[in-house]
């Protein structure tokens, strides 16, 4: 309908009312009514820098002066034969029935083109959809909008804090990228942060799971104290800084906590180990599992979730192949109980990609098995990476292999448009606040 006949149409409609449309920060009249893809987006940060010898290459030790063993250590998400031996760990079975990549589509070579290959910038280009030389004050909000930001501010109806969640498996920068500095977003569209290890294991569970059930007038006169030692006052949390949720999500997020730490305290909770072992546990596994928990009671429509266990590889080589090994096996859990669950099943299109590379030569650090470990500065192996897409049929190619060494084919930053063309609000976000692109190679 062209815009003179809509507004003479909305006139007459109105009787004489005047009609003020609402312009949109990207231009658009009205705001669009969003043609989604799926309702959920899973991103996994298969994070703490991945080279793709040992995961895409499938070369395992033969990169090692000395030794030559090659597999497939990543079988749930890729395809490949297992190594013949394996001296360094003992491996887990396969959780799914055919890998990821068979299920999805898999871009072999995606590169991280501009900027210092870090943990935090890798999260951050992967999160904002632009590339930053941020390096000196990492705990700071970055200067782009975030993902999360550009989901609750552009899908129309707005959606709350619980639909949007950052569970990341350590601390340090990362609970600054759950919203920006940029003037035009901010906190107010923020998402829920969590770190599971802190809040459901060790002292978060020592301290947070038996906490006492305060009566209003008790709760009113511990605000009050509160905001007197905070200089705050009577103001009130909306007008504080900082992610909010409204009273009845509070009350749900604080019920969703107290279930799960009864679920702790009954050893009912779900493991994405072998046989369910808490001894096998790794902190990537762990984040895996409490992720879990948060996508089974919100069903969120963008849950992000990290790993981070493989930064290792600094130092212990053998270490960073194991860890490689178990995440594998958390990604192919979580699919499992994706697909087994009403709201999510054939709902959801899940997004595994590392924020980084790592050096192509060694540096000088040996570990227990004779191994030289590997950092990442910058190089061109640094930049090299890959991005696994999975979800319904219908929606996501299945058995896709796109890009090669030599004709590599997307960047990380074209992860935050994809998701945001798979949730329906891509051509709301303002022009130029996106340099990447959609990876419509991937979509059917």
């Amino acid at each position: 309908m062209k815009r003179r006949s809509f507004v003479k149409k909305a006139a007459l409609a109105t009787t004489g009312a005047m009609l003020a449309p609402y312009i949109l920060p990207s231009g658009r009249l009205f705001a669009s009514t969003g043609s989604r893809v799926v309702n959920h987006v899973v991103f996994v940060l298969f994070a703490g820098g991945l080279r793709n010898q040992e995961s895409i290459e499938q070369q395992f030790t033969a990169t090692q002066t000395g030794f030559s063993i090659t597999g497939n250590i990543m079988n749930n998400m890729l395809s490949g034969n297992a190594p013949l031996s394996n001296p360094i760990f003992t491996p887990w079975s396969p959780i799914l029935a055919s890998p990821l990549s068979t299920q999805g589509s898999l871009f072999q070579e995606l590169r991280y083109a501009q900027g210092p290959t870090g943990h935090y910038n890798g999260h951050t280009v992967a999160m904002t959809g632009n590339y930053t030389n941020t390096g000196l004050n990492l705990n700071i909000n970055p200067d782009m909008p975030t993902l999360f930001e550009y989901y609750r501010k552009h899908t129309n109806p707005n959606k709350s804090a619980v639909n949007a969640w950052w569970i990341s498996e350590g601390l340090g920068p990362y609970p600054s990228l759950n919203f920006s500095r940029h003037p035009l977003y901010g906190p107010q569209y923020g998402a829920n942060y969590i770190n599971p290890s802190t809040i459901f294991e060790g002292y978060g569970q020592q301290y947070l799971s038996d906490a006492k059930t305060y009566q209003p007038d008790d709760v009113q006169r511990m605000k009050t104290v509160k905001d007197f030692l905070n200089k705050s006052f009577h103001r009130a949390a909306s007008e504080m800084p900082g992610v909010h949720n409204d009273a009845a999500d509070s009350v749900n997020i604080k019920q969703f906590m107290a279930d799960t730490y009864a679920k702790l305290a009954n050893n009912t909770l779900p493991l994405p180990t072998p046989g369910g072992s808490r001894a096998s546990l790794t902190g990537d596994l762990t984040n895996i599992a409490y992720s879990w928990q948060v996508l089974e009671t919100f069903k969120p429509e963008l849950t992000v979730i990290n790993t981070f266990n493989l930064d290792v590889c600094h130092s212990d080589f053998s270490s960073y192949l194991e860890y490689t090994h178990r995440a594998d096996y958390g990604i192919g859990w979580l699919w499992n109980k994706i697909q087994s669950t009403p709201g999510l099943a054939n709902d959801t299109v899940m997004i595994c990609m590392p924020e980084h590379g790592r050096n192509l030569s060694p540096n000088a650090i040996i570990d227990p098995y004779g191994m030289r470990a590997f950092d990442h500065t910058s190089d061109s192996n640094s930049r090299r990476l890959f991005a696994l897409m999975v979800g319904p049929n219908g929606k996501i190619k299945s058995n896709q292999v796109f890009g090669s060494n030599t004709a590599p084919v997307g960047e990380t930053i074209d992860i935050v448009p994809t998701i945001a063309h798979l949730l329906g609000f891509y051509n709301d976000i303002p022009s130029g606040m996106l340099p990447g692109r959609v990876l419509t190679e991937a979509l059917v």
